[in-house]
């Protein structure tokens, strides 16, 4: 008997029906890391967000985490790859703080090598360490889980090996900012970057559920050109944020707002 077969089917109407659940203000901020006020706030920078999207937010992940804790249980209930399924070449894959990232990287190692681009650190890391060991445990694969920004010396020969997943949407250096959702987004470039210096694709990869579907969105390779791949990923981020909007990871989304 699978996992998944052990949750009653009389389970599975309440939690389609989340979203008439009342939610109180210290829920929205544990689900979504932002408070109903930071949400305000929020849309008011993305005009294309909806107007208080905090509850509808919560309800949103908590549905995403039903539906990702059902897909690593089973592949029966595996996400949906569109437009095709993880490339095993190795490829720099450029996320945001959409969705779930943890779980994006073990629906990827599910299929290829690939790793995240951290700057987790202490206790936080250890514990996703002993939850990427419970993982391996079903799944092993003789590549890291994940790299350190602090040792950027080290992504270029990861990448001989295989692939390396990076949210963009959170520089703690350089960035640049792109028209996205109404407002703009700041970007880091240096993922963009290390493709194009390692020699290896660069592509937008996303998990979401629109529609209630768990879904892992990989895009076309970017364009070589730094400026023009940045453009294309803010234009990608925005078509998945508008059909999958409240799909949200932490508060980084938060960052969106701060001014260069």
């Amino acid at each position: 008997m699978r996992a998944a077969d052990l949750v009653p089917p009389a389970l599975l109407g309440p939690i389609s029906r989340l979203r008439e659940s009342p939610l109180r203000e210290e829920d929205i901020a544990g689900v979504t890391g932002l408070t109903r006020g930071e949400w305000r706030e929020l849309s008011r920078g993305f005009p294309r967000l909806p107007s208080d999207p905090g509850p509808d937010a919560a309800r949103a992940r908590r549905r995403l985490r039903f539906l990702v804790g059902r897909a690593l249980q089973t592949p029966r209930h595996g996400p949906r790859f569109r437009p095709a399924r993880p490339d095993p070449e190795p490829t720099v894959y450029v996320s945001a703080h959409i969705g779930d990232l943890r779980a994006l990287r073990y629906m990827m190692r599910r299929h290829v090598a690939a790793a995240s681009v951290v700057v987790t650190t202490g206790e936080e890391r250890r514990a996703i360490a002993r939850e990427d060991r419970d993982f391996d445990l079903r799944f092993p694969r003789d590549f890291p889980h994940a790299f350190s920004t602090r040792r950027p010396h080290r992504l270029r020969g990861a990448l001989s090996r295989g692939s390396l997943i990076v949210a963009a949407d959170a520089p703690d250096g350089e960035s640049v900012r792109f028209p996205c959702l109404g407002g703009s987004v700041r970007l880091d470039p240096r993922p963009f970057r290390l493709a194009r210096l390692a020699g290896v694709p660069c592509r937008a990869l996303f998990l979401t559920s629109p529609a209630g579907r768990l879904t892992v969105s990989i895009g076309e390779p970017l364009p070589r050109v730094e400026t023009t791949a940045l453009a294309v990923f803010a234009e990608s981020l925005a078509r998945v944020a508008e059909e999958s909007p409240l799909d949200v990871d932490g508060p980084t989304w938060w960052n969106w707002l701060q001014r260069p």
